[in-house]
């Protein structure tokens, strides 16, 4: 894992979808198609993506989408949340039978919210499934939760997770105490207690005593596709004689550090790219990095709140 330099250096590593689209570009990034619901920009589809796509439309009938050089939509008839949800998921179903992308092979059976649908309650217009999401581009969300204590003088100790070996993404890595997706059906603080149990043992009645911070936002991806992402921050001050613990096979271990170990750490590349933006958002709320020591202060700020053009939820993460 190549060190970086700075923590701006951090921030562009996972934010890193361009800003500006070059059409001269050689990257495919640059040459994304988009989708569309009615006026909603809900998704892009990356080149490689696209044949895979064609293929399957011209081989079912009637054909669920439109797919012109400029932008891709539902068919005529797909015109129901339910429709479309059935729509994906057989398509979703086939290029996973058909082992047609990677991205596909690690399947969770979990169902996330698409939104742009303001007829629907929430603003959803499908659900999906959780591993498809990057192939479409999909805007997704999810809760992450900076658990911490305080030392005999006052000064901050995060609790840092160590991801499992198992994990099929980014294993053993390092990652924030608590965190995962907000699936369908979920709200917000449900997500963050259901988290805070499964990942760490942290009881209900202490996971409720977390405080909604901050939402960051950033526009990613891998080789599985595009990954723009939205997390809700919580900070969760622990009781010094409490130690989270593993429970769900998600995380090998835990460690108590300083702020100044977790920023050596984030330097040296040993976090999950998302995550550790997360730590950079808590240690400037906590005032560790400040405006006077830190000169890409703003610019961190910036990158840590990057507006995206996808619909959002509407009256809560609920059905």
């Amino acid at each position: 894992m190549t060190p970086f330099n700075t923590l701006l250096e951090v921030v562009k590593h996972c934010d890193k979808f361009p800003y500006t689209i070059d059409p001269q570009s050689t990257e495919e990034q640059h040459h994304a198609t988009p989708v569309y619901l009615g006026r909603h920009k809900i998704g892009n589809i990356l080149p490689h993506v696209l044949p895979a796509l064609t293929e399957y439309n011209n081989k079912t009938e009637p054909a669920p989408f439109v797919i012109n050089k400029d932008s891709i939509t539902f068919a005529s008839w797909v015109t129901t949340a339910e429709l479309r949800t059935t729509v994906m998921k057989q398509l979703m179903d086939t290029w996973r039978a058909n082992k047609t992308f990677k991205v596909l092979a690690g399947w969770r059976n979990e169902l996330y919210p698409v939104y742009g649908d303001s007829e629907q309650e929430g603003n959803i217009a499908f659900v999906m499934e959780r591993a498809a999401t990057p192939l479409f581009g999909i805007s997704t969300f999810g809760v992450h939760i900076n658990a911490f204590t305080r030392d005999e003088n006052g000064h901050i100790l995060m609790w840092v997770a160590r991801r499992a070996k198992t994990k099929q993404t980014w294993p053993g890595l390092l990652d924030n105490c608590v965190a995962g997706g907000i699936s369908y059906s979920y709200s917000v603080k449900d997500t963050m207690i259901k988290e805070c149990d499964e990942e760490a043992s942290i009881p209900a009645a202490l996971a409720s005593k977390a405080h909604s911070v901050d939402v960051i936002s950033y526009y990613t991806y891998t080789d599985g596709g595009l990954q723009p992402e939205t997390q809700y921050i919580y900070d969760l001050e622990l009781p010094k004689d409490f130690t989270p613990t593993p429970c769900d096979g998600e995380v090998g271990c835990f460690y108590l550090w300083p702020l100044e170990k977790v920023k050596e750490t984030i330097l040296k590349n040993e976090w999950k790219p998302n995550c550790a933006l997360v730590a950079i958002n808590f240690m400037m709320r906590h005032s560790f990095i400040t405006p006077d020591d830190e000169p890409d202060y703003i610019h961190i700020s910036y990158r840590l709140h990057r507006r995206l053009e996808f619909p959002t939820v509407r009256k809560g993460h609920s059905s």
